[in-house]
């Protein structure tokens, strides 16, 4: 009792002598140069020393106070983390703590919104620093505090006890892989280190997680991650050292290089041109233009441009006709031999709609594009179709890279940017969020092959709602069994009434995923969050439908808040930003 007593007095003793300073390192998204979030770090002071925080940790071990020492740290940051502060809060979690009471009984969601944050906001980032010794019971957790709407991330994949088994074990639960320091410090000088990184960073990609490049310090590491890797997120001394709480809501992003690498085209050739007067004879045509080793050049006859391809023309034409043509009138050839002379304006122009992917696939299968003009201000250019090739396979990649590897649909990344789009076009546009309704259990219970099927025919019943709506919808995955819907060019009613439709198609496409004893009875049979057997309704899907805004976070919380109405409510269900009614389809 005495000794029991002892330790105690001592544990309370080192918590009152440790000075916990919060402190915030900012996490960037490159590509876009803003910022993502930042990581909350503590730094200690005892008896006005400084310490490094492993030795205060182990010190914290010794007398039994880590538990206490986690949570002090834990609060301190949320405190701290105002809102003034942008982008998410990742918060350090021990994964024996996530499971335990130091950690658990609703102690981090109480904080949460002791101090106005949306869980939504916050990461609980799984440190490297000890071995899990029951995954079930960690995923059990993470699935407990999921539900709650945080966001899970794990630490230095590939060190200490982060290893490839856990980052396999907790697939689907996860959405932030930091690869380490140790990976990305030398990079761009180290090839075993630049094949390890690509090959986390298209390990994280399939599962669904972003990387996170954690040790970012050299410029020319940063170029490797954003150029060559397609990385997107990073963490640093290049960007700042972990920040004082009044530096890190002041902080902004500043990028010293180009965010993006330019995506450039061929800039084709530029033709030569031959200015003569229509009166004048074929011959002294053929006769300028004989010398000339480029194959286009562009006739002028006063106001009108042709172009002459002439690798066609000195092939094309026999020696008969060039003959019998050569002392008539220019003007009087180009009209009547239209196919050797087709106007300057016919031919195609290349312009930006043109590069997009869906354009560029139709000018490699289209005949009437083997020629584009470039129009600017330095003039016109000519370029051959086989010259885009290389740039539509890097369109292609790019897009394929930011895609939901289950059904192909446009990630959280390409969202944002059309939300930006949208929003600084000043175009008004509602966000749809889309669930399926007791979905774990049903994958649980199916198995994860049918969860992955019932997912992909979620994908296939929204994309043809989009092609529909003739270019109004903007189909995202972002991940699991969660769906976001953009509309622009609606009326309130109308966004609704379509909504209300595609929520009717997608409650009967799901039920062809249980048995027919199952569809019988009307429900089907489960484990809940807390492996507790239960029954679960069939086949319904909860949308929350908010006012769209260029703030990503404001969009996330309210759609959070709607959706746990919606899914609140039996059945499959519709809310609405500011409309008191849970709209509802028979079944």
């Amino acid at each position: 009792m005495l000794l029991n007593s002892l330790r105690e007095f001592a544990k309370k003793d080192f918590l009152k002598k440790v000075e916990i300073l919060p402190r915030y390192q900012p996490i960037i998204h490159i590509s876009e140069g803003r910022l993502l979030g930042f990581e909350a770090l503590s730094r200690f002071r005892v008896e006005g020393s400084e310490i490094d925080p492993i030795k205060v940790f182990q010190m914290a071990n010794d007398f039994d106070a880590v538990g206490e020492l986690d949570c002090l740290c834990r609060k301190l940051a949320l405190e701290h983390f105002t809102k003034n502060f942008q982008g998410y809060l990742f918060l350090n979690v021990f994964p024996s703590y996530l499971t335990s009471g130091n950690f658990g009984k609703g102690k981090t969601i109480q904080l949460v919104y002791g101090h106005d944050l949306e869980p939504n906001r916050v990461v609980l980032e799984l440190t490297e620093v000890e071995r899990v010794h029951d995954v079930n019971f960690l995923k059990k957790a993470l699935n407990y505090y999921k539900s709650f709407g945080f966001l899970v991330g794990i630490d230095d994949l590939g060190t200490g006890y982060n290893s490839l088994k856990l980052l396999l074990e907790l697939e689907g639960l996860l959405d932030f892989v930091k690869l380490p320091k140790e990976l990305v410090k030398g990079s761009a000088r180290s090839k075993i280190k630049y094949q390890l990184l690509k090959v986390l960073s298209e390990v994280s990609l399939n599962i669904g997680a972003r990387a996170i490049y954690e040790g970012v310090e050299q410029e020319e590491d940063l170029k490797l991650i954003l150029h060559d890797l397609k990385g997107d997120y990073v963490q640093g001394f290049y960007f700042a050292k972990p920040l004082e709480p009044s530096e890190a809501e002041s902080f902004r992003v500043v990028l010293s290089f180009k965010k993006k690498r330019e995506e450039t085209i061929p800039e084709g050739e530029v033709p030569e041109f031959i200015n003569l007067e229509p009166g004048e004879k074929f011959g002294m045509f053929l006769n300028s233009v004989k010398d000339i080793s480029s194959r286009y050049v562009v006739l002028i006859l006063r106001d009108e441009k042709y172009l002459v391809d002439l690798w066609k023309l000195r092939h094309g034409m026999s020696e008969k006709d060039k003959n019998l043509y050569y002392y008539k009138p220019i003007l009087e050839v180009v009209l009547k031999m239209e196919n050797f002379f087709p106007k300057l304006d016919n031919i195609p122009q290349l312009t930006p709609e043109l590069l997009k992917v869906h354009k560029l696939h139709q000018i490699m299968a289209s005949p009437d594009y083997n020629l584009l003009v470039i129009k600017n201000e330095e003039g016109i250019r000519l370029l051959e179709k086989h010259s885009l090739l290389s740039y539509l396979y890097r369109k292609l990649s790019a897009e394929l890279l930011h895609r939901n590897p289950l059904t192909q649909l446009p990630g959280s990344d390409v969202l944002q940017e059309k939300i930006s789009e949208l929003s600084e076009g000043g175009e008004d546009f509602y966000v749809c969020y889309i669930d399926i309704d007791n979905f774990k259990a049903f994958n649980d219970a199916y198995g994860f092959y049918a969860g992955d099927q019932m997912i992909k025919k979620v994908g296939v019943i929204l994309s043809s709602f989009e092609q529909r709506m003739g270019g109004r919808v903007f189909v995202s995955h972002i991940g699991g069994d969660d769906f976001i819907l953009l509309m622009r060019g609606f009326s309130f009613e109308e966004a609704t009434q379509e909504l209300l439709r595609l929520l009717s198609e997608l409650q009967e496409g799901l039920l062809e995923f249980y048995t027919p004893e199952d569809i019988e009875k009307g429900y089907f049979v489960g484990k809940d969050r807390e492996e507790n057997l239960k029954e679960f309704p069939l086949a319904s899907v909860s949308m929350a439908l908010v006012k769209g805004s260029s703030h990503m976070v404001d969009i996330s919380r309210k759609s959070a808040q709607l959706k746990k109405r919606a899914k609140a409510h039996k059945g499959s269900a519709l809310v609405v930003e500011n409309l008191n009614q849970i709209l509802t389809i028979d079944r």
